[in-house]
This record gives structure tokens, sequence and C-alpha cells, in this order.
């Protein structure tokens, strides 16, 4: 009986046991998760600071600022003359071709005279008449004024007599101009060449008839003189305000790209046009091609000098694009500072410490700016946060 009781109490404590044992295992599960979270918290390595690891310097030193506006254009002669001829006809001989040096009034084409032979020898026959028919009326006009001073005709008839000597004057002028004019369209069939220089187009071959009824039509084209020509830059209107007759210009063309040559700056049109909304001037420079290694058409790209200075404290335009953002604020000295335009401000790395050093500008190009004051020879400012796995060891 009493081994049947607690066999019975031991049975049924078991039970109690199975059925509310779960409870203190999930408490003592949060408690040590609870545990392990705040020693995380507690015991985590904290953030050390940055140091001039985090960074990438660079020692200011001098050297050379050269700035420059660049641009494209054509090359082309100083002085181009389109010859053509102002009558028409048959081309009779062409005697130059492309590329010859040709001279002031040398012949350059003939066309044919066998027409403009007959108008000159029609104009000159119409004259021969006017001048008969005038000779006729002078000595009628001189015979009727003398019967009227003898008084034997009326005023009316000498009056007549006077009106077909002033209309024979009329007709031997107009001969005369017609005479002038076929001698002259004569001369035309000569085209001589207008200046000394190089042929560079041809338009015509013999044989050819040309038609100048309504424009002037193009036979030749000569420059003037190819040791001298010229380019006609685009320059955009940001940049035109900096640019001045006399300035240095270097440039490359495609056909020798290990040439630099020399030019200046001639002429700024005042004319602008628009290319893809973008206002642009046209800005000449003078080129030597003593060489006659520059042709007609080539493209040349340009850099006009706009200032230059030697052996000047400089620094990498890169120091000013460095710009401490939320992650370093907490260790940028704090200062004021309000920045005019000639001013930029860069920045020191000592003792766990950004501190803004503003300075004065000068010159600049694509690579470095020119220090006026504010920063010394040898003083090192930081060019970039190296992040990302970039950081030096």
């Amino acid at each position: 009986m009493l081994r049947s009781q607690i066999k019975d109490k031991f049975v049924s404590g078991g039970a109690f046991i199975q059925k509310t044992g779960r409870r203190p295992l999930i408490k003592w599960g949060v408690i040590l998760l609870i545990l392990v979270v705040g020693g995380f918290f507690l015991f985590a390595p904290k953030q050390k600071g940055i140091s001039a690891k985090d960074f990438e310097t660079i020692s200011i030193a001098r050297g050379n600022i050269v700035e420059e506006v660049t641009a494209s254009g054509k090359i082309q002669p100083i002085n181009t003359v389109s010859v053509g001829t102002q009558i028409s006809g048959i081309v009779e001989q062409v005697l130059v071709d492309y590329n010859d040096e040709v001279k002031e009034g040398q012949l350059l084409a003939q066309l044919d005279t066998a027409l403009l032979t007959e108008s000159k020898n029609d104009a000159s026959a119409r004259l021969s008449l006017a001048t008969a028919k005038k000779k006729i009326a002078e000595l009628n006009y001189a015979r009727y004024e003398k019967l009227y001073k003898d008084k034997l005709i009326a005023k009316a008839t000498l009056e007549e007599a006077e009106i077909e000597l002033a209309s024979a004057d009329a007709e031997v002028l107009t001969a005369t101009a017609d005479v002038n004019k076929a001698e002259r369209n004569y001369g035309y069939a000569k085209i001589l060449s207008p200046v000394s220089g190089t042929v560079i187009s041809k338009e015509v071959e013999q044989g050819q008839t040309v038609a100048a009824s309504y424009q002037t039509p193009t036979l030749f084209q000569i420059a003037e003189d190819l040791s001298k020509m010229q380019i006609e830059a685009s320059i955009a209107e940001a940049d035109i305000g900096s640019i001045q007759a006399d300035m240095a210009v270097t440039f490359t063309v495609d056909a020798y790209p290990n040439d630099v040559f020399q030019g200046n700056v001639k002429q700024i049109r005042l004319s602008p046009t628009e290319e893809s909304n973008v206002v642009m001037y046209t800005v000449v420079i003078d080129v030597d091609n003593s060489s006659r290694k520059l042709l007609p058409g080539m493209t040349a790209f340009v850099n006009i000098v706009v200032h230059s200075a030697q052996n000047v404290l400089r620094i990498p335009t890169a120091a000013l694009q460095f710009k401490p953002g939320v992650r370093l604020k907490d260790y940028v000295e704090q200062q004021k500072i309000e920045l005019t335009p000639s001013q930029g401000i860069v920045y020191r790395f000592e003792k766990g410490k950004l501190y803004p050093i503003v300075f004065e500008k000068g010159i600049s190009n694509a690579s470095f700016m020119e220090v006026k004051s504010g920063l010394t020879e040898g003083e090192t400012i930081v060019t970039e946060y190296l992040t990302g796995g970039r950081r030096r060891k």
C-alpha cells in the first residue's frame, strides 16, 4: 500500500515536471539572448577615428601653368579669288591645271572669238554709218543756217536741221558705245589671272560651253599666297571673353600628329552663329605656312594660350574637389567661412582633425590652379578620402 502510493506520487510528479518544464527553458533562452546582445554593444570595439592613412595627400610645390581655350577649325588661304567669265562661249583652250603657279595677268584660258569678232565688226560698221549720217546732218545744218541768215527759209526749217544734227550725234555716241562694248567682250575671251598665286580649283575643260546669261560661272579658284594661311576657329561664348588679338596659338593637324604648329589670333568676328543652342564666334588665326605642309581644308585642333605663369605655387584641381561629407563632419575643425569668388578652400589633416584653409586663386587649367596667397610651399593638403578598402597601409 505504501509502495504503491509512493509510486503513484512519483508518476504524477513526473507528469507535472513534463507538463511545466518548457517554460523555464524559454525564459532562460530569452535571458541569454539579452545578455549576448548587450554584451556585443558593451564590449564591441569602438571607432578609433581617422588617421593620415585614410587620405590621399599632396605636398604643395611650384611649377608652370598654361590656361588655354581649345577649338577646331578649317585651314584656308588668306585670299582666294574666283575667276569667272562675263561672256558666253566655247572654251577653246585651257592653259593651266591644278596646283599650277600663275602670275598676275597670265592667260588661263581662251574662249572662241568667232562670234565676238563678228559683233565687233558689226559695231564698227554701225559706227561708220552713224558718223556718215552725222557728217550729212552737219552739212545740212550749215547750209540751212546760211539760208536763214539770208532770210530765205523759215526758222522752223533751221530748227529741224538742228534736231537732225543732234540725233546724228546721239547715234554716233551709241555706235561708239557698241564698239567699245564689243571690243571689251572680245577682250573677255581671254581669261586672265587677276592675282599671282596657286590654282586650287579648275572647273572647266577644253571644248566646254560656258553660259554667263544669269550669273558669272566660276572657271578657276586661285589662292593668292599659300605660304600664309589662316584658321577660322569656332569659339563658344563662354570662352570668347578671354580671347584677344595677337594671342599665341598652337595647333595640330591629323596629317602630322607629331608636329605642333604656331599661329596668332588676328581677328574676332562680331557676327555670331548658333550651333546646338550654343552661341559661337569665329576667331581668325594667322598661320605661317612657309614649309607648305598645311593644305587648304585641313582640320586644325587649336589651343589658344589665354594666360601663362612660370614657376608659381600651384595645387592640383583635385584638391578643390575634396569636400568632407557626413562621415567626416565630426572630424572637421568647425569655422565660419565665407568665400569670395577669388578664393578657394582646401583641407589639411593634422592630429586627427581636418582643418580648412582659405587661399587666393590665380589662373588655372584642367590640372592645376595657381595659389597667390594663403598656402606655402611644402605644405601638405588632402586631395581624396580613401574608402572601400583603399586605405593606405
